[in-house]
Order: C-alpha cells, then structure tokens, then sequence
C-alpha cells in the first residue's frame, strides 16, 4: 500500500507539472477618464495565415502527413482556423463568468457603448508530440503566441483604442515517459509506475498539447486583463475575479 501512495503521488505530481501555462502582459495602458459600463463586450476572431502555423514534427505527425491526402496548406488552414475559434470563445466564456456581456462579435457595429476585442494571431508553433511524451520538461513544446487590442465602441464615432497586451502560452514542462519510468525503478515497481505514470503523461497529453488547449489558457489570460480594466473602472467588484 505505501508503494502504490508513493506511486500515486508520483503520477500526482506529473498531472501537475503538465499544465499548460500562459503569460500576458499589458503593452499599453488605459489612463482615460472614467467609462460607463459596456453594453456589449464583442470579441473577434484574431486574424492569423496558414504561414503562421508550424505542425507537429513528432514521427507519428510526419507519418500521418504523408499519408494524407491533404496539402500542408489545408492543414496549417484547420490548425489556425481551430486556433482562432478556441480562443474567441474561451475570452467570451470568462468574461462571462465575470459578470461582462460578451459575445463573438458577428456585427460589432451600430452599438452605442461597446468594447470590442481583437487582436491578431503571431504563431502557432504545434511543436513534438513525440519529444513531449518521451523526454518532457519542456522538450518538444508547443505554444501559441497573439497580440491584443482593446477599443471602446459608439455610434457616433470611430472606435477609440484603450489597450494592448501581448501573450503566449505553452504546454508546460510536464515529465516524460522517461523521467517517469526511472522514478518508478527507484521505488522497484517499473511496471506498476509505467502503467500509473505512463497513463497519466498519455491523459495528460491530449489534454494539453493541442492548439485549443494552449489557446484556453491564453484566452483566460486575455479575458483577466480585461476584467481587471472593468474592476478598475466599477463595471464588476474585485470579488469576480476570483
């Protein structure tokens, strides 16, 4: 029983290590007067190229693409058009979550007092699935990276910039199978560990390689920066926040 808790804690810490994380940071600050609350908060999708793309290059992707019908072009299209769509939505989810009216802005116009976000997508680099799961900590990583603008909406005049952030994200430094399976040896349980840890690291690694995942991530990122403004500015308390 004390080896399979040493073993499950082991398998804990890797789940751990494996989350994804994201940074943004705040390029140009809001420093105007006061603003009444938005009626609308509309996100955009972030423009972005198939050139921005860089696909897996872990064996199993490579093998995959060449039996595939599909040109590079139409894959590096789906990987960026997934990309886009994971990360507008997220935005919206946590703004609404902090009590904002956000929506994908299919018509951002016309709005008498509106926020809008957009922003433009600066990489998507898919990385090494196959390094990930072999070495981990941080081999064969993948990651997203936007820049973010913010501009306030009426109907009478342009749209007036309020700030920009830029960000990336990436799938972590999670262990991989080899880190896993030599801590396993030490506990003289190599095939209970890799059964235990091997799982894990597999779970994990759907969960948090893909471009939606690290674009989750950003666009929580995002969306707190924007919260932050509208604590600022009295739109919703600190507490929302949280």
């Amino acid at each position: 029983m004390k080896d399979l808790a040493r073993l499950l804690c082991l398998a804990l810490i890797a789940g751990l290590a494996a989350c994804s994380h994201a940074h943004v940071q705040t390029t140009q600050s809001y420093l105007g007067p006061s603003m009444p609350r938005p009626d609308h908060v509309y996100v955009s999708y972030f423009s972005i190229t198939p050139d921005e793309v860089r696909l897996d290059q872990g064996v199993g992707a490579r093998i995959i693409r060449a039996a595939d019908d599909q040109p590079l072009s139409a894959q590096e299209l789906k990987a960026a058009q997934d990309t886009q769509a994971a990360l507008a939505q997220h935005i919206v989810a946590r703004l609404r979550q902090y009590g904002l009216p956000a929506e994908i802005a299919m018509n951002a116009g016309g709005s008498a007092n509106a926020l809008l976000v957009q922003g433009q997508i600066v990489s998507i680099d898919q990385g090494n699935r196959t390094r990930r799961i072999l070495i981990g900590l941080g081999a064969g990583k993948s990651s997203i990276g936007a820049d973010t603008q913010l501009y306030h909406l009426t109907e009478t005049a342009s749209p007036r910039f309020l700030m920009a952030f830029e960000g990336k994200a990436d799938s972590g430094r999670m262990p991989g199978a080899v880190e896993t399976m030599g801590a396993g040896a030490a506990a003289e349980r190599i095939g209970t560990s890799t059964a235990i840890t091997g799982a894990t690291h597999a779970g994990a690694e759907m969960r948090s390689t893909s471009d939606t995942a690290e674009a989750a991530n950003l666009g929580n990122e995002i969306a707190l920066r924007v919260g932050q403004l509208a604590v600022a500015q009295g739109w919703i308390p600190q507490t929302a926040l949280q």
